[in-house]
């Protein structure tokens, strides 16, 4: 469908819609979803952003959507898009190094991506002041003199998620074959980054994702591990000379202290609520829990892997287990919450199905699945990520 046809199609849809973005492996689709109280439509399908589309960045204010591309099937890339209501046009495709799996935007006016880089254990960061000319900034990458206490998982560096901190001055990218959180310094102009001593993780647990949360003076940054199943606080201060200092507060279960997950479990995403209130993670391959069916006429409850919430304490950075919910289905890879912090978007990547899942901002509770869709095609390697565009 041509972008002017989409964007008909979008201005019919009710006042009231909202529009989400979601990409998936099996069919190399970003999709374009419209939802409305009770229902979550495709819209249509983008195949711009190459054979394994996956992560996601938008800069709403530009109304810009990035789109990683991680080329397991061929040439791996960046795919710029113009977002109009929703409707997508594709402004530039960038050639990169294979593996893309995580992005942020950076700089004062967002004219930089920084993206990480998994099998080919890089960080990378491109110019993208002018989003329809992506460019190469400016390249780190990693070596291991010996595999980590997990050889199978650890036998390079890992770089799996790019994440910008609350000041705007520094980077973090976790690197789940180093056990590390890389630190980087931005430059003034944010055009060069320099590399600060790293954060020592946990060995053997793996670094996936992470989020920074502040509450009034006070800032801590989370992260989830897929190899050990963990999730590590720290708290964070600031000098002007060395840096940020992380300060481990503690390391524990993905369902909180004394937790315990089945076996051939991997954590996978985790989310800061908009208030900065509570922690939200995505855990897979556990199939712990159950939803009703999706067919009204079929009774037979479906398997779900969890969301846990946890709530924050401001005045320690302590996490207090807050709620284990379903997912919505099996292998909920990444999720999203809407700036209200009132809806989940849960991408799962083994049921071809992409779910929305209604969220109390007060109490951090998940409470039932308002809408779903379908989301890829075949048996399963689907969806792996949703987006609210807001």
């Amino acid at each position: 469908m041509t972008p002017k046809g989409l964007l008909s199609l979008l201005l019919a849809a009710p006042a009231s819609a909202e529009i989400l973005f979601a990409t998936s492996y099996n069919d190399h689709a970003l999709y374009t979803l419209s939802l409305n109280a009770s229902s979550l439509a495709v819209v249509a399908k983008s195949y711009d952003c190459g054979s394994e589309p996956t992560w996601l960045t938008l800069d709403y204010a530009k109304s810009v959507l990035y789109c990683l591309n991680e080329g397991w099937g061929g040439a791996a890339s960046i795919t710029s898009y113009k977002t109009t209501g929703g409707a997508l046009t594709k402004l530039d495709v960038l050639p990169v190094l294979k593996s893309p799996v995580a992005s942020t935007l950076f700089g004062p006016n967002k004219t930089e991506l920084a993206v990480a880089y998994y099998d080919t254990s890089s960080f990378i960061t491109f110019s993208v002041a002018d989003p329809s000319k992506l460019a190469l900034q400016q390249q780190e990458t990693y070596k291991l003199a010996s595999p980590g206490p997990v050889p199978d998982r650890q036998d390079v560096p890992h770089i799996h998620d790019a994440i910008l901190d609350p000041t705007g001055q520094y980077l973090v990218a976790t690197d789940l074959g180093a056990d590390l959180l890389h630190i980087y310094k931005i430059s003034n102009d944010a055009k060069n980054v320099t590399e600060l001593t790293p954060v020592k993780a946990v060995p053997g647990s793996g670094p996936r994702h992470g989020a920074f949360a502040t509450a009034g003076k006070n800032t801590y940054f989370y992260n989830v591990n897929e190899l050990s199943n963990t999730i590590t606080g720290y708290s964070v201060s600031y000098d002007n000379k060395t840096g940020p200092a992380f300060t481990r507060l503690f390391d524990f279960s993905t369902h909180g202290p004394g937790g315990t997950v089945p076996a051939g479990t991997k954590a996978a995403e985790l989310v800061i609520s908009p208030d900065q209130k509570f922690v939200i993670l995505s855990s897979r391959g556990e199939s712990s829990l159950t939803i009703p069916n999706f067919d009204a006429g079929n009774s037979t409850a479906l398997p779900s892997d969890p969301l846990v919430s946890f709530a924050i304490d401001g005045a320690t950075g302590a996490l207090k287990l807050a709620q284990v919910a379903p997912a919505g289905g099996v292998n909920p890879r990444g999720f999203s919450l809407n700036k209200a912090g009132t809806l989940v978007a849960s991408a799962l990547q083994d049921d071809n199905r992409v779910v929305v899942i209604a969220r109390d901002p007060v109490t951090g509770l998940l409470g039932n699945i308002v809408a779903h869709a379908v989301v890829g095609v075949g048996a399963g390697n689907g969806p792996n990520y949703a987006l609210f565009n807001e």
